[in-house]
């Protein structure tokens, strides 16, 4: 499984118009940072990845165990993806 190492202090974003509970992950194989968030009127998971923009699914939402290409899925308690950090 992949490691997705949040972005300390910061991995929180707010929401915008378009997307909720938005947080940032490191890339595990490079030093690029992206934004994972679900989609305010869809409920759909996106990524800032090129995977998630060209292909609409990637590693990162695989990896969290959201589902791509637009298939709704809400995330609440025991459900909720769970993310390794790398110095914790």
């Amino acid at each position: 499984m992949l490691n997705l190492n949040l972005v300390p202090a910061s991995s929180k974003l707010p929401d915008n118009a378009q997307w909720t509970n938005r947080f940032k992950i490191h890339s595990e194989t490079s030093s690029n940072v992206y934004t994972v968030a679900q989609n305010k009127s869809g409920r759909w998971w996106g990524c800032s990845c090129k995977g998630w923009i060209f292909h609409k699914k990637c590693k990162h939402l695989n990896a969290l165990g959201l589902p791509g290409n637009h298939i709704p899925m809400e995330v609440t308690g025991a459900t909720a993806p769970s993310v390794s950090f790398a110095n914790a």
